[in-house]
């Protein structure tokens, strides 16, 4: 239960500090995605089996404190929790070798991937479509995010240590 506490309010403080804070204190005014970061990083550790209800619940939580586009954010995190896993298994993300390198990849894919997704369904505001594939915005988002995951990813692993009973498994031999 401690766990589930803690866990949405990390979503929903990031959520906040996405909406309120990050727009002001980041390049180009294109704010960093930090709810998305969350969701890239637990993907990458858990897989999407333990952590689809956490994606769709951060999506539903961003889009309220955002008040606009509602579902969206969940549905977009949905689809990247899936392909952060998925790809995640296949390359032994959770194994150690590279991590830090390989879920930086899957940031930027997750975040090119979002922007897409936000793209296509036109809600991003006046000239939603162009604004949303705009070579400028798309690389302020990535810089700002990669900048951000830096930041908060060691944090975020050594929450681990908080919940140990998460990560272990029992191995019968």
């Amino acid at each position: 239960m401690y766990q589930r506490i803690v866990t949405f309010s990390l979503i929903f403080l990031a959520a906040v500090a996405q909406v309120s804070l990050a727009p002001s204190l980041f390049f180009g005014a294109v704010p960093p995605d930090v709810v998305l970061l969350l969701i890239v990083i637990w993907s990458s550790r858990k897989g999407f089996e333990k952590f689809w209800l956490w994606a769709l619940l951060a999506g539903l939580t961003l889009d309220i404190v955002a008040l606009e586009r509602f579902g969206i954010d969940a549905i977009s995190f949905l689809v990247i929790s899936f392909g952060v896993a998925f790809f995640s298994e296949r390359f032994f993300v959770r194994q150690r070798s590279w991590t830090f390198l390989w879920v930086t990849s899957l940031v930027v894919a997750g975040t090119l991937i979002n922007q897409i997704i936000i793209g296509l369904l036109g809600v991003i505001g006046p000239g939603s479509l162009a604004s949303a594939f705009s070579l400028r915005i798309g690389a302020f988002k990535i810089l700002n995010n990669l900048i951000v995951f830096a930041l908060i990813y060691r944090p975020i692993v050594s929450l681990r240590s908080v919940f140990p009973a998460e990560e272990s498994r029992l191995i019968v031999k």
